[in-house]
């Protein structure tokens, strides 16, 4: 039953191998419970057989729903972002749902672009990571039919829903604790804010935790680098830091992955951590957790941020949950020896 190669195989060369009507075949793959089971199995091995893929454009335009989710992120580079792209197909794909993933690289062009892509295939519904989008997503997400989830951050200004957590508390809370240590020489690192809710919120977090108890924020308190964020970051920005004359006796970094590689940089060094400078991170990778001095950090749940954010879209393309929906899944922070 080979089919000729190169040649795209139809619902007629279906019908025409298994010796059955096409309109027998048709209504298999439409509607299996009208079909006698014997029946039934025969198509499908001579579906297996010769190779046959349904076209899934054109059933979309009959039963107006594609079964696709589009799912932008801002990097893979940082497990966080996989573990939640992993928590969003998990949960769609029991559901007969999925997932379209892009990568925005902190860009909001190409997110938008992106979205625009989600809306011509015909996608049954959207998740974006945080809240920073163009005019132009805007007003595409605002015509757009489906159910829309902002995920990562937690605001009132949402589109229709969100599923996430308050980076603002988090930050702040992370640098309650570094003053209450006793630490005087605090020095945040952070990705640049701009385009990015979610590093601006952490940011605000850290400077009103600093402004409320009273303590001086300088022009060489904040350190920002540019997205993304990566570990060969951290050892260079932690070796201009040692260097100043005043040298810095915790430094709150803003995302996992320089914080690791300041950790490195200090074992490499000779720098005792955290007798001579501690060290904290945000998103708890499970590196963290096994470095000699294991990192005190912000624990984020990556993918229960995807599983609720796909839950939230199923239970909406159902009709079961209703539009405005915040979910806040929290965070926790993570002592260890770094501090």
């Amino acid at each position: 039953m080979a089919n000729e190669v190169g040649k795209k195989v139809t619902l007629k060369d279906v019908a025409s191998a298994a010796g059955l009507s096409l309109i027998t075949v048709s209504r298999a793959l439409r509607e299996p419970d009208t079909v006698h089971p014997a029946t039934r199995d025969k198509i499908q091995k001579t579906i297996d057989e010769i190779g046959y893929i349904p076209n899934l454009a054109a059933r979309s335009l009959v039963s107006q729903r594609s079964d696709m989710i589009g799912v932008v992120v801002p990097i893979l580079a940082s497990s966080l972002f996989a573990d939640f792209a992993e928590g969003v197909s998990k949960t769609l794909e029991p559901n007969g749902q999925r997932m379209l993933l892009a990568v925005s690289n902190w860009s909001p062009e190409l997110e938008e672009e992106a979205v625009r892509t989600f809306i011509a295939r015909q996608a049954d519904a959207i998740i974006l990571t945080g809240f920073s989008h163009t005019d132009a997503t805007r007003r595409l997400l605002d015509r757009f039919p489906g159910p829309v989830v902002e995920a990562w951050n937690v605001r009132d200004n949402v589109i229709d829903s969100a599923v996430g957590f308050n980076n603002h508390a988090a930050a702040a809370e992370m640098t309650r604790y570094l003053i209450e240590k006793g630490y005087q020489e605090i020095v945040m690192v952070g990705g640049a804010s701009l385009n990015n809710d979610q590093a601006a919120d952490r940011t605000r977090g850290f400077i009103d935790a600093m402004t409320q108890a009273g303590r001086e924020i300088r022009p060489d308190t904040i350190v920002e680098f540019n997205n993304p964020a990566t570990i060969e970051a951290g050892g260079p920005i932690l070796r201009e830091l040692m260097a100043r004359d005043r040298k810095p006796d915790a430094v709150f970094f803003l995302a996992e992955l320089p914080a690791h590689g300041a950790m490195l940089w200090c074992m490499s060094h000779g720098v005792s951590v955290p007798d001579d400078v501690a060290i904290a991170g945000f998103g708890d990778l499970s590196l963290s957790a096994l470095l000699p001095v294991p990192l005190t950090t912000v624990r984020i749940r990556g993918r229960e941020i995807g599983e609720q954010a796909a839950t939230q879209l199923i239970d909406r393309l159902n009709g079961a949950a209703p539009r405005q929906q915040i979910k806040d899944v929290g965070y926790r922070l993570q002592i260890r020896g770094s501090t």
